[in-house]
């Protein structure tokens, strides 16, 4: 039986692998954002993150009350529910609230705040409320805001009155910062450290992967609990917060590390880098220009998958008293007020940052999940 030359070439060593249904032209990064987009979990998951980055950048405007405002007149207020309908009046054409009405438990004669459905307050867009600075300019206009000037509780309040949809914002913002704050250094000290152990190999490779097992060995949990319990607890909020991002990040480069060394080592016995290695090309520019590209794309995996696992910690340890401190506000410090059951039967909503935190986990999983998918030169494409 006669068999046919292909008259296609191979590509050359170290380019960025294509697919043999894609045009010539088509750039590898447009064929990743092509599998990319084909994942609707994905597309999902990137449009969650999406909304996440973008109230958290601009918290102080869809924050309708100050975050550090206290107002012991509404302490575990229940949450108010934009409406268009009641009973009494019908439809409107604008949204309102209703305004609390205290009443008193008949069991414990606790104050209780409850929605007083007689009463409306009507909900204005964009208009001024209380003053924020955003990148060195002073603002104070907000998304929503109520008529009378009464703080507005959508998600409820605190036990010192203070609103937590607005707390959520801002600690989002603190909870995303640290992740990718952490997951930026494990991602460079862990790609350096299993680039140049793949690379080099002998004595260098055994040395480094003594070290790295070290690390691996260790118990994560316990291990941060030590770490951060002699943190000076007197020091800045500003200075805990960076000791917790190195803190967070000693332990999370070394699985990366093994990782990009097992890479770095299959693709030092390939001919290109051979022929590099032989015209006299040095080190450096071996590991930057063909090294490096190739291990690129599981790193960037591996960073969207680690930056939940990082928000989880953060949250774990802030809930339990040992992680951001005030006046820094962060999702896993919300939750630590929810560590009473009886308040949390109480006054449910407390529970609302969870909310927050697993829109962000499953955002960064399905967003990974599709770039793995996404980025396998040898993945069919449909």
């Amino acid at each position: 039986m006669m068999t046919h030359a292909s008259n296609a070439t191979p590509p050359a060593a170290g380019a960025a692998p294509t697919d043999t249904h894609e045009h010539s032209g088509e750039s590898y990064p447009a064929l990743v954002w092509r599998r990319f987009r084909r994942s609707r979990l994905a597309l999902v998951g990137l449009a969650m993150l999406l909304l996440l980055v973008m109230l958290s950048v601009f918290a102080p405007f869809f924050a309708p009350v100050d975050p550090t405002a206290r107002n012991s007149a509404n302490s575990y207020g229940p949450p108010q529910t934009l409406s268009w309908y009641s009973e009494e009046e019908g439809f409107s054409l604008r949204p309102f609230v209703h305004p609390y009405e205290e009443s008193f438990d008949p069991v414990t004669y606790q104050p209780i705040l409850e929605p007083d459905t007689g009463e409306r307050i009507y909900v204005t867009f964009f208009a001024r409320g209380w003053e924020y600075t955003w990148l060195g300019i002073s603002l104070s206009r907000h998304l929503i805001q109520l008529e009378d000037g009464s703080p507005l509780h959508l998600l409820g309040s605190d036990a010192l009155g203070r609103d937590l949809f607005s707390r959520i914002l801002f600690g989002s913002r603190l909870t995303l910062l640290l992740g990718v704050l952490v997951v930026a250094v494990s991602v460079t000290v862990g790609t350096l450290v299993g680039i140049t152990s793949g690379y080099f190999g002998g004595r260098k490779d055994n040395l480094i992967q003594r070290i790295t097992e070290l690390f691996l060995a260790f118990p994560e949990l316990p291990l941060f609990l030590a770490l951060i319990a002699i943190l000076p607890q007197a020091a800045q909020a500003s200075t805990l917060f960076l000791l917790m991002v190195g803190i967070l990040s000693i332990l999370k480069w070394a699985q990366l590390a093994r990782e990009v060394r097992g890479k770095a080592l299959s693709l030092a016995q390939l001919d290109y880098v051979k022929a590099a290695i032989a015209c006299g090309a040095s080190d450096k520019r071996i590991i930057l220009r063909h090294i490096l590209p190739n291990v690129m794309s599981h790193v960037i995996v591996v960073a969207t998958i680690l930056i939940p696992n990082v928000i989880l910690a953060e949250s774990f340890l802030s809930f339990l008293g040992v992680g951001i401190q005030a006046p820094l506000i962060s999702l896993g410090q919300l939750l630590n007020a929810a560590a009473d059951f009886q308040a949390v039967g109480a006054y449910p909503w407390l529970l609302s940052p969870v909310l927050f935190i697993l829109l962000a986990v499953l955002a960064f999983n399905a967003i990974g999940d599709g770039l793995r998918d996404a980025i396998d030169p040898y993945g069919k494409v449909r």
